[in-house]
């Protein structure tokens, strides 16, 4: 698995992340929906209240987040010869000659989506998805650097 070959990998605005909060919205309003209900006409508690207004809150930010998704591409460059196996950039409309990546975390896989957390070398950190329908032919390249990234301990090149 150390010999990933370098691989540059599009991410950006995920269907799939729509899709999951939009079912989790719903979940949500379900629940809220069926403790009114449990209440029987009662007042509705003060936890009630603020449960309503916390999930109006998060699903307002989870909204304005994805208007404003990052773009960009997520580029694996293997490393020839001993030492970490290779190095992550990230290449945007910001950084159009690539930033070299601090950390990356491979914090959810679902085989065809995979959320990264990365950071950059001042720690600044972002979301992103990864699907393999945006790239298909790369995909399997694209997981065994992360695999490699991963079972070298996620250090950095120096």
């Amino acid at each position: 698995m150390h010999d990933a070959p370098s691989v540059e990998y599009p991410a950006g605005r995920s269907a799939f992340q729509v899709r999951l909060e939009a079912l989790l919205v719903l979940a949500w309003l379900l629940l809220q929906a069926g403790w009114a209900a449990a209440l029987e006409g009662a007042a509705l508690p003060g936890a009630w209240w603020f449960s309503t207004l916390a999930g109006l809150l998060a699903w307002l930010a989870a909204r304005w987040r994805a208007r404003h998704a990052i773009e960009g591409v997520l580029c694996w460059i293997a490393a020839s010869g001993d030492g970490p196996p290779g190095r992550w950039l990230w290449r945007s409309a910001q950084h159009r000659h690539g930033t070299e990546l601090g950390a990356l975390a491979w914090s959810l896989d679902l085989q065809d989506h995979v959320l990264l957390h990365l950071r950059d070398a001042v720690g600044l950190g972002w979301w992103v998805w990864l699907e393999r329908r945006r790239a298909p032919e790369d995909w399997d390249d694209l997981r065994r650097a992360l695999v490699a990234w991963r079972d070298a301990g996620g250090r950095l090149r120096r």
